[in-house]
């Protein structure tokens, strides 16, 4: 087992900081990506959505069922080519911690999360020429108004994605002395899988489980299923609401 400790400390570029969460965020988000393949509405839905991500594809694993995750620059990520762990030790510091049993994915993913080009997600799938891209399941199965609802939803998703991420921002940089802040404590994204349109988000709040379901479909667009004695599910559903960020 491979392990990297890292600190980056931003207080000398505070502006920077908020950019560089959002982007650990969504490498994290990216590398935990996926749906079991035999379920045919979770596999189009998961293409819609892999396909609006900038350097993103696909790949097909089996873990006992056949199960899809993404390649992301490249990268095959699965369930156990790397876990990431982030604390937020003070307003401009981050401790990130990077476990994998294969060293070059401590090394890719360090590299990713540090160099200053940007994750572009929730784009526009055009060409170069301007011509929208389609698939072969796109063009058998799906009529127009079908494909106009994913799209859609799709796109409801990353606003869910995005929702999110910020508000364990929010959340991670309050001060310590507030009862819902999470500052000082470990945030492990564990797993983050579709079930037809529904995202489930599997996250471990310093060991202890909080399970969330983003439904781009549903009016508040959050549920959760699991919480610990914290209720920190219930506090990141709360601030997802209050700011109006789904």
């Amino acid at each position: 087992m491979v392990i990297e400790e890292i600190r980056y400390d931003f207080n000398e570029h505070p502006e920077q900081f908020r950019t560089y969460f959002t982007k650990i965020m969504k490498l994290i988000i990216i590398s935990k990506l996926n749906c079991l393949e035999r379920n045919l509405t979770s596999l189009k839905y998961f293409n819609e959505i892999v396909n609006r991500i900038e350097g993103c594809d696909i790949h097909k694993i089996k873990y006992g069922k056949p199960m899809i995750f993404t390649k992301f620059l490249g990268y095959e990520f699965n369930y156990h080519t790397v876990r990431a762990k982030i604390k937020i030790i003070d307003k401009y510091t981050i401790d990130i911690s990077l476990e994998s049993i294969i060293s070059d994915f401590v090394k890719a993913f360090d590299k990713l999360s540090a160099d200053t080009n940007e994750i572009n997600w929730n784009i526009s799938k055009l060409t170069t020429s301007g011509t929208k891209l389609e698939d072969d399941q796109k063009k058998n199965s799906q009529d127009e108004p079908n494909l106009h609802l994913m799209e859609k939803e799709a796109k409801l998703t990353f606003n869910l994605l995005d929702s999110f991420i910020q508000t364990i921002y929010i959340l991670m940089t309050q001060s310590v002395a507030d009862t819902n802040s999470l500052g000082g404590r470990e945030i492990k994204i564990k797993d983050i899988s579709f079930s037809r349109k529904i995202l489930t988000i599997e996250m471990l709040v310093d060991q202890k489980t909080v399970i969330l379901d983003l439904l781009p479909k549903s009016k508040n667009g959050v549920v959760v299923l699991i919480d610990i004695d914290e209720k920190i599910g219930d506090t990141i559903k709360t601030v997802m609401l209050q700011n109006n960020l789904n």
